[in-house]
């Protein structure tokens, strides 16, 4: 009988030569769960009117934390999406499959990280070392939630669209779950969240 990798209960029935159980299974799901659902919120902190934890004081000028760093953090180079895509990548090569190119862009990364990882789950429990991706995924989750945390369910910032006559459109961008993107309703301009938090780093509405 083998032992869970990754919490060393035993393991017995179905899944005795397994290894990983059915709790820790369902763990690694939730995280991806998580991390899905936490991952567009980040750009909820673009919000100018609200901290990121929580209503900001009347007349304050200054958010509740500096999340401008850690967001960049999580969205640069090495942040969330590569974190993501290497974990995917590990799982298909030890299934002895060539994963897929790491495509550009941080969205399409952790799409297909997700997708990859959530695909390879139910070989991989049956035999492979888990601990490691768990780790990481909790990491994630646990860096992704430690600044969208209370971020407000309908964000919004300034529209950065140039109107045919010249002007600046006065539209607000807010985050639709369904498109991915961030979309202003007055000009129909949409930016995928990566472009939508440089671009509020950019007017200053984001703490570096």
């Amino acid at each position: 009988m083998n032992a869970c990798t990754l919490c060393g209960h035993g393991l017995a029935g179905d899944r005795a030569l397994w290894s990983t159980c059915q709790t820790c299974q369902d763990r690694i799901n939730t995280l991806l769960t998580a991390i899905e659902g936490d991952w567009p919120r980040l750009s909820d902190c673009l919000d100018p009117v609200r901290g990121h934890s929580g209503p900001r004081v009347s007349g304050t000028a200054e958010r509740a934390l500096p999340i401008g760093g850690r967001i960049l953090d999580l969205i640069g180079p090495m942040g969330v999406p590569t974190r993501l895509y290497h974990q995917y990548a590990a799982l298909a090569l030890a299934r002895r499959i060539q994963p897929a190119t790491m495509p550009p862009g941080a969205d399409h990364r952790v799409r297909l990280a997700l997708y990859g990882i959530r695909k390879h789950l139910p070989w991989a429990v049956q035999g492979a070392d888990l601990a490691e991706l768990a780790a990481e995924l909790e990491r994630i989750a646990h860096d992704l939630s430690s600044v969208t945390g209370g971020a407000p369910a309908t964000p919004a910032v300034p529209c950065p669209a140039e109107l045919p006559d010249g002007g600046r459109c006065t539209g607000r961008m807010r985050y639709d779950q369904t498109r991915s993107t961030a979309y202003c309703p007055a000009c129909r301009t949409s930016l995928d969240p990566g472009e939508w938090l440089e671009y509020a780093l950019k007017i200053g509405h984001l703490t570096a």
